[in-house]
């Protein structure tokens, strides 16, 4: 009978043990916060122009403001993002500007080309083919963009377009 009680008490114990060891998983918590907010930083990206050049993070200017618009050549909402930047350029001369798709590179070249993009000198534009941005960003719909302080410090993100005039007062 001693046996019975004894091994009772021990299955006991180590059911006990068992669900404390299973249920630990419960404290912890995990932080869904996306990296670029935690890092607040411009990532390291490397770009293909529509003249086949590269264009890197490193190119960028020093003490000026980043925008890293993230779209699709066939999306309509990225067509009128572009439409409003493209109208706003005399407030944005100051603000460096990195388009950037996934899509194939004819598409981006033909993009770039419709909206004549070549004649902003503060406007870079290409294609991200290992997808760096998007996965960075976890970027889900498009047009997503992210502005960055003359000091390359995150000011916001935008996920459904660009708030332009909130935009533009904080450039200045």
């Amino acid at each position: 009978m001693k046996y019975y009680y004894t091994l009772i008490f021990l299955l006991l114990i180590s059911s006990s043990i068992s669900a404390q060891k299973d249920s630990s998983h419960l404290h912890h918590t995990t932080d869904t916060t996306p990296s670029y907010v935690r890092l607040g930083t411009l990532p390291t990206f490397s770009i293909r122009q529509p003249d086949s050049s590269w264009f890197s993070r490193s190119q960028l200017k020093e003490g000026k403001p980043v925008l890293i618009l993230y779209f699709s050549p066939d999306c309509g909402h990225c067509m009128l993002e572009t439409e409003d930047m493209i109208s706003k350029m005399k407030s944005l001369k100051n603000l460096q500007v990195v388009m950037v798709t996934s899509r194939e590179f004819d598409e981006m070249k033909n993009y770039a080309d419709h909206y004549k993009l070549h004649r902003f000198s503060n406007v870079k534009i290409g294609r991200d083919a290992q997808r760096t941005i998007s996965k960075y960003y976890e970027v889900k719909f498009t047009p997503f963009s992210a502005l960055y302080s003359k000091n390359g410090k995150l000011l916001k993100s935008y996920k459904k377009g660009i708030d332009w005039p909130e935009l533009i007062s904080q450039l200045k």
